[in-house]
């Protein structure tokens, strides 16, 4: 089992095997009632009890179930960890919970959150030379802007944003984590 908070240059490996690792002592497939250690949860986002949340910079999020009634922060990182759910830390992480099974990793924060390891990158060629030639590369777009390239390696389940305005790599989901 490799912990990538260990060696985070494990993910520039293009083969990677994700079932062999963990983050922050959270093995992917794991049980997440088993592992996600609930105090260090900050934000719980697409848990199926929250019908409305109001959370903001520096603020306390606020939950709120179908009926209009507030949920408080243990119910709902609870809920998530047993059912379904993205639980995010303030390492700039995150873990997506499917069934009560911790399904993909996110990490996120390219200047300050665990991919600034990479802020020696400060080129898109640079990145390609270092993570590897992708299976698929989308160009992401905004208002008629490039933003930055979805990059994608089937063999790791891996998906790393490089931020074209920025320089750097700007998220890194394994696992079933979505395309972002």
């Amino acid at each position: 089992m490799i912990e990538i908070l260990d060696d985070l240059d494990v993910l520039t490996r293009p083969d990677l095997d994700p079932r062999g690792l963990s983050l922050a002592g959270a093995r992917l497939g794991s049980k997440a009632a088993d592992t996600v250690v609930r105090d260090s949860v900050i934000e719980v986002t697409l848990s199926p009890i929250v019908h409305r949340a109001i959370a903001g910079s520096g603020r306390v999020t606020e939950y709120y179930g179908a009926d209009g009634e507030p949920l408080s922060r243990e119910k709902v990182v609870e809920n998530a960890v047993e059912t379904e759910g993205v639980v995010h830390f303030s390492g700039k992480f995150s873990y997506r919970i499917v069934g009560g099974t911790v399904v993909g990793f996110a990490m996120y924060g390219g200047e300050r959150g665990l991919l600034a390891h990479f802020g020696y990158l400060r080129s898109r060629d640079e990145f390609l030379d270092v993570f590897g030639t992708p299976d698929l590369v989308e160009e992401s777009f905004d208002c008629g802007e490039l933003m930055g390239y979805r990059h994608h390696y089937r063999a790791s389940g891996k998906k790393v944003f490089w931020d074209s305005w920025n320089d750097h790599v700007g998220s890194l989901n394994l696992g079933d984590f979505g395309a972002r």
